[in-house]
């Protein structure tokens, strides 16, 4: 091709209307490669590649990866005023998401750079931006729809390579007299989503593309990706056996320890750092559990798992396969008496949160007459659980490592 013929190419181009990456870079390259010449042109205006974020996570059967009815072993139920209080036992539709572009440039594989990135929410299960060439890795996330606000997710983005996420304290403490230590307890996180596409190449050839969009004139890729859960749903329940009246209530107060304080929102994979989560509980009566009459507390706890645990994803073992085996998790609640006392009970629940480290159902059995209630004249052997701190205005807990 001539110099002239070249310049006249180059003319006419530049006086086509632009609608996006129209660069004198793009010109050139497509020039010097007329055997990747595209027609119509492959330019990559304002509505250039769709990215499809279909949820199809949104079942306790399937998150939690058991083959038996879980159904069967929860006994406790789910009334209307469990509801009101608790919530519902199911993982929401989101209705927006948070949006992080990171451009890599010609290499996939490449950390991520504050210039490189960009972010923005959407209100649908699709979106279109302009790209340049090149590689890019996109991280999608759920936001938390709080009618009260009173989110207590916190989301990190300091780290532009690993978003992360952790929950609040809580103003409450759980003393434990046997250890001598008094430890602080942290809000349940909310449910939320979160899918990690990496090294998504924006190629200049049209076979790399999945169709032409007439009506806009560009060329479409589309990007499908799955949202997974960071948190995952615990049906905690204690079956009172022979009760007769000795245990009358609760007070609602309960907690797990040993749970991950928080989660790689890019990888789900939860963090080394153990903390007690804090759930509230409430007592039925005359429950029929296989031919006998039982007391149930029941209650639903969220977390973002075990520490040091892979996310969950479909086909993965509900088995713990972490490091922290070293860690016990024990159930606490309190319990009120006929005499007018109330007492905090623990009970060791490890095997079982290993054994459905993305969720399930948690079972304590205990029999009301091998327990003694605390005497009246002694108020400190009664409730451990400390829910307000009146009159202090900074606190810090101790995490054990």
């Amino acid at each position: 091709m001539s110099i002239k013929a070249i310049l006249k190419h180059t003319r006419a181009l530049w006086q086509r209307p632009l609608r996006c990456l129209q660069t004198l870079a793009l010109t050139a390259a497509t020039l010097s490669l007329p055997t990747a010449c595209i027609e119509p042109p492959l330019y990559l205006p304002a509505e250039d590649v769709i990215i499809e974020m279909p949820i199809v996570i949104m079942d306790l059967e399937v998150v939690w990866n058991v083959d038996l009815d879980w159904k069967a072993q929860w006994h406790y139920g789910w009334d209307d005023m469990d509801e009101e209080l608790f919530g519902p036992i199911s993982y929401p539709l989101p209705t927006n998401y948070e949006v992080r572009r990171y451009f890599l440039g010609d290499e996939p594989q490449m950390p991520h750079t504050r210039e490189g990135m960009d972010g923005f929410t959407i209100f649908s299960n699709s979106f279109r931006r302009t790209y340049n060439f090149g590689y890019y890795d996109v991280l999608l996330w759920s936001n938390i729809d709080s009618p009260t606000h009173t989110q207590v997710v916190l989301i990190n983005e300091d780290d532009v390579n690993e978003v992360t996420a952790t929950t609040t304290a809580t103003r409450g403490m759980l003393s434990e007299p046997q250890a001598e230590q008094v430890t602080g307890l942290y809000n349940q996180p909310e449910i939320f989503y979160s899918a990690y596409e990496r090294d998504i190449y924006i190629s200049r050839f049209k076979e790399d593309y999945d169709y032409f969009d007439e009506e806009h004139g560009v060329w479409v890729k589309q990007i499908k990706s799955n949202l997974t859960p960071l948190v995952y749903i615990y049906l905690v329940q204690v079956i009172v056996h022979n009760n007769d009246g000795r245990i009358t209530g609760a007070t609602g107060d309960a907690a797990v320890s040993a749970f991950a304080s928080g989660t790689s929102v890019n990888t789900g994979h939860t963090n080394n750092r153990p903390c007690m989560v804090y759930f509230p509980m409430r007592m039925k009566r005359g429950i029929n559990v296989n031919g006998e009459n039982v007391d149930i507390l029941g209650g639903k706890l969220t977390t973002y798992g075990l520490c040091d645990m892979e996310g969950w994803r479909r086909g993965t073992s509900a088995d713990y396969t972490g490091s922290r085996t070293d860690l016990d998790n024990r159930l606490y609640f309190t319990l009120s008496f006929r005499n007018g006392t109330e007492k905090t009970y623990s009970f060791v629940v490890t095997d079982q949160c290993r054994q459905r480290a993305h969720g399930g159902v948690i079972t304590v059995h205990i029999n009301a007459p091998d327990i003694t209630p605390p005497d009246p004249q002694t108020p400190s052997s009664g409730d451990l659980f400390v829910p307000t701190l009146e009159g202090y205005d900074d606190i810090s807990y101790d995490i054990i490592m």
